[in-house]
């Protein structure tokens, strides 16, 4: 592997970590423990909540510079911990560049939870949730089958239609509000409130509101302001799918 090998390897780690929605500081730090490992000289990084921007002095004294727009994405914490786990074993010297790339080409492939995990999240989730916020068992028990109806749309209906981020939290909500309604409609003991507040939990942005604020006290405030940003949208997204159906839902009763 040569050195732009190397340095777009080094890359590679960073951009699937922050589209895996690691920390900014991580993700800084793993890159550069493994451009130092790797042999690369006067290298620089700068990482943002959506890109990151690499230098590097190859040895024929030509600058490589890349960067590149990533979206913000969701968490996976399993696929983050795999390549911190690679990142220190190419620092040990236990990889060799090749086989380093070959792990990082599996991580990349892996499913670290099962679509049946990922249900059963989704629907105990709604549930739990929906009983802390006042709900009776009867309303926890309709919140189970919200949480496991919208992991069914998140991930069998809504790829199909190619969706930005900001369409698929309106449908979603949307999605979840127009169950609720109905179930409300023919099981009159349940409570509208709390079936919506449950179901619409996995939607919102608890995780970017932290890391905003974690970004904001540590100085970084580009960083800090685009995931408070990206929550308070899509916050506003949820309301607004659920408001267009709750007032509907008025109107027509």
């Amino acid at each position: 592997m040569n050195e732009r090998e190397r340095f777009d390897f080094v890359y590679d780690i960073g951009e699937t970590l922050l589209k895996n929605g690691a920390e900014i500081v991580r993700i800084e730090s793993t890159i550069r423990h493994v451009a130092d490992a790797l042999g690369l000289k006067e290298f620089d990084s700068f990482v943002l909540i959506n890109g990151i921007f690499m230098t590097a002095r190859l040895k024929d004294q030509t600058v490589q510079a890349r960067v590149r727009d990533i979206p913000i994405s969701p968490i996976n914490l399993g696929r983050i911990e795999e390549i911190n786990t690679l990142s220190r074993r190419i620092a040990e010297q236990k990889y060799t560049p090749e086989e380093a790339k070959a792990r990082l080409d599996i991580i990349k492939q892996e499913h670290f939870a099962s679509v049946g995990l990922k249900f059963f999240a989704y629907a105990f989730g709604s549930a739990s949730f929906c009983y802390i916020f006042g709900g009776t068992f009867w309303d926890a028990t309709g919140a189970f089958i919200l949480g496991f109806l919208l992991a069914f749309y998140s991930f069998f209906i809504a790829p199909k239609f190619n969706m930005s981020q900001i369409i698929w939290n309106i449908t979603c909500s949307i999605w979840v509000s127009t169950l609720a309604c109905i179930f409300v409609h023919f099981f009159p003991v349940l409570q509208l409130t709390s079936l919506v507040t449950g179901g619409i939990i996995s939607l919102l942005p608890g995780v970017a509101i932290v890391n905003g604020i974690r970004y904001l006290f540590n100085e970084d405030y580009s960083s800090g302001w685009g995931q408070m940003i990206y929550a308070l949208i899509t916050a506003l997204c949820v309301s607004v799918g659920v408001g267009l159906v709750l007032t509907a839902f008025n109107w027509l009763t």
